[in-house]
């Protein structure tokens, strides 16, 4: 049994009754560009009605900057001999001028009334943007693991908020605390993100330090904070280097307090302690700038002076003797001191270097103390 043969104008309709029930926006266009269907979710992408867009050119849905790319590609496909189906991202025009990235499924297809181009997708925008700020936030986790200095990562965390959100203002706060503002009031996914990047800054700043504060403790003394043994001789070898290539003298004064344990026994380690930290603060006072002042043991300490003579030397060992021998204050007790100080010169072997400093000492102490003494 036949039925009455249906006009091509209803058999269109019908396809367009099932186009408008699709999931995803859906806009068909004929071979000229003319847009002849339009399905309520197209119209909610675009903000237009559907009515609206029926009849006008499909370049009315795209951005000016790619119009013609998007006509030539258009022309392909109806010109293309076989049907042409593809999945491709597309960029598209809103009603109010903003631009979104669509993921798109184009095809041509024959219908009775002639070709259309099918363009059915969805917005993307929002999922590429979360794509691209969870690579933002690996990629400084990464630079974070790499070792990166504190000030590229800040640099690097406020970049990556000024590409993905609109950042009026950012900087690193007290406590590592990120703060920034912003040109509108941001979407609950992307104040995620800017947890998210606050976090793995805050977490590799505090890495940084810490692993700044335990470089700092192997080659520090604990107590006064001068250079240990360690940290010495590198920057004793090191300076030789320079002085030798530079045809100049490298100097190393040795300073041993005169009878400092008498300290320890009457007022007691903490009073001691008091007193070494005040004596530390007084030989970087009264060295030259580059100059390194190290704590070698209990009571001795050591300075290296770069592209120094004999004369330079004993003129700051004798501004060592000064500043030790003022009277210091703790806990309502005034010690005095002397130091037996021992100076020796040269241009290579930094122990031997430091071997004839602390000879220099012992010629000093046996000399009846608080004397300086050059080893030569």
């Amino acid at each position: 049994m036949s039925g009455t043969p249906r006009s091509e104008g209803e058999a269109l309709a019908d396809v367009f009754a099932i186009l408008d029930g699709l999931p995803d926006s859906t806009v068909a266009s004929d071979a000229a560009g003319t847009i002849v269907f339009v399905n309520a979710l197209a119209g909610e992408l675009f903000g237009f009605a559907p009515e609206e867009l029926t009849g006008k050119h499909v370049q009315t849905l795209w951005p000016e900057r790619v119009r013609e790319r998007y006509t030539r590609n258009m022309q392909l496909y109806f010109a293309t001999e076989h049907p042409m189906r593809f999945t491709a991202e597309a960029w598209g025009l809103k009603r109010d001028g903003t631009e979104f990235m669509g993921e798109m499924s184009w095809g041509i297809v024959e219908t009775a009334t002639g070709p259309l181009l099918l363009a059915i997708g969805r917005d993307v925008s929002e999922r590429r943007a979360a794509e691209s700020r969870l690579r933002a936030v690996a990629a400084l986790g990464e630079r974070a693991l790499a070792g990166d200095a504190q000030d590229d990562l800040v640099t690097e965390a406020i970049a990556a908020l000024r590409r993905a959100l609109p950042l009026e203002s950012a900087e690193l706060g007290p406590g590592d605390e990120l703060v920034a503002t912003f040109t509108r009031e941001i979407t609950e996914d992307e104040s995620s993100f800017v947890r998210a990047v606050a976090t793995t800054l805050g977490t590799a700043l505090a890495r940084l330090r810490s692993e700044e504060q335990m470089r700092h403790e192997a080659l520090h003394d604990p107590l006064t904070g001068l250079a240990n043994r360690t940290l010495l001789r590198d920057r004793l070898e090191h300076a030789l280097a320079r002085t030798e290539r530079e045809g100049a003298v490298t100097g190393v004064l040795f300073a041993d307090l005169d009878d400092f344990k008498r300290i320890n026994d009457r007022f007691g380690h903490a009073a001691g302690d008091a007193v070494l930290s005040e004596v530390a603060a007084r030989l970087r006072a009264a060295v030259r700038p580059a100059d390194t002042v190290a704590r070698y043991g209990g009571d001795e300490f050591v300075v290296v002076c770069e592209k120094i003579d004999e004369t330079g030397a004993l003129a700051l060992a004798r501004r060592l003797d000064a500043a030790l021998r003022r009277p210091i204050a703790t806990d309502g007790e005034t010690h005095r001191l002397t130091a037996s100080i021992g100076i020796a010169l040269g241009r290579s072997d930094p122990e031997a270097l430091l071997a004839r400093a602390d000879a220099a000492v012992y010629q000093a102490k046996a000399a009846g103390r608080g004397r300086i003494e050059v080893r030569r």
